[in-house]
């Protein structure tokens, strides 16, 4: 029989999301926080060829990343 008791332990993630009036853009996208450089990466790349806006890494981690209970 599988045990079906939920452990007290908390998981967190990351989120960075994208939401635009102007174009319509939705973006949102999570991951688990040891994926922190790739979630980067993909948003520099969304935000470069959707928007034509150039973000460093560093910006868009410091401004745009935030922590998530998952």
């Amino acid at each position: 029989m599988a045990d079906t008791r939920q452990s007290d332990e908390r998981l967190t993630g990351l989120e960075v999301a994208c939401d635009t009036e102007v174009s319509g853009c939705v973006f949102r996208m999570r991951t688990e926080v040891d994926d922190r450089d790739r979630l980067l990466e993909i948003t520099r790349d969304h935000v470069s060829e959707r928007h034509g806006t150039e973000y460093s890494l560093e910006e868009i981690d410091e401004q745009h990343v935030t922590e998530v209970e998952v």
